[in-house]
Parts: C-alpha cells; sequence; structure tokens
C-alpha cells in the first residue's frame, strides 16, 4: 500500500524529526530502575488509556513492566489506546513497586469506552 498526500508527508517529516533527534542526541527521559529500586504506581483511573501507559513506562521503565488491558464492558480487543478511559487498575495508586529484573510486574487496567463512563 503506497501513502498518498498528507499521510505520506506526515510520514516523512515523522522521519525527518527522529533522524535529527537522533543527530542531536536527544532521547526521551524514561526511568531505567534497577534491582531492588521501587517505582510509585501513577494514579490513573479516568485517564485516557494513552496517557496512562505512556504515565506507567515513564515511571517505571518499559522494561520493567508488562500491561494486562481489558473492556470491562464488552470483552473487546483495544486496539486504539486514545479510544478508552481506565476505570480501575493494580496495582493501586500510589503503591510502592519494588523493580525484580527477573519478572516484571503485571499493570492490570480495566478499561473502557469514554461515551460509557465508568
Amino acid at each position: 500500500m503506497e501513502l498518498k498526500g498528507l499521510a505520506k508527508q506526515g510520514r516523512n517529516v515523522a522521519v525527518a524529526m527522529a533522524a535529527c533527534g537522533m543527530a542531536l542526541g536527544i532521547t526521551s527521559p524514561v526511568a531505567a530502575a534497577q534491582e531492588g529500586e521501587t517505582w510509585e504506581m501513577p494514579a490513573l483511573k479516568e485517564e485516557l488509556l494513552q496517557d496512562a501507559v505512556d504515565s506507567v513506562i515513564s515511571t517505571a521503565g518499559e522494561e520493567n513492566i508488562r500491561f494486562n488491558l481489558y473492556d470491562r464492558d464488552m470483552n473487546q480487543v483495544i486496539y486504539n489506546y486514545t479510544n478508552w478511559i481506565v476505570c480501575a487498575q493494580y496495582p493501586a495508586a500510589a503503591k510502592e513497586v519494588t523493580v525484580n529484573p527477573e519478572k516484571r510486574q503485571t499493570v492490570t487496567l480495566a478499561l473502557s469506552r469514554p461515551a460509557a463512563g465508568c
């Protein structure tokens, strides 16, 4: 499938920006927690799923967690993270989680569509 028009331009701009960021050595700050360190679970209830996932990753580091996402209403597959809100979470907000390099921490989020509410 060949991209055309604005879609192609958007991709080209994204590639150019990524290349400039790499050339300048700019990286996003991601916490790389080590064994024995702890991180605090952020409060995610009623957050947009994409924002919630980004928040957990920036707090814990992507290599230290895995997500368990489920639709609490209709058991739908979650593709677009901007079409869901978080209704419940585990671990609870403000809980201290210890990093274990042998086993990633599972972050479970119960989701609903924004129109349905929690």
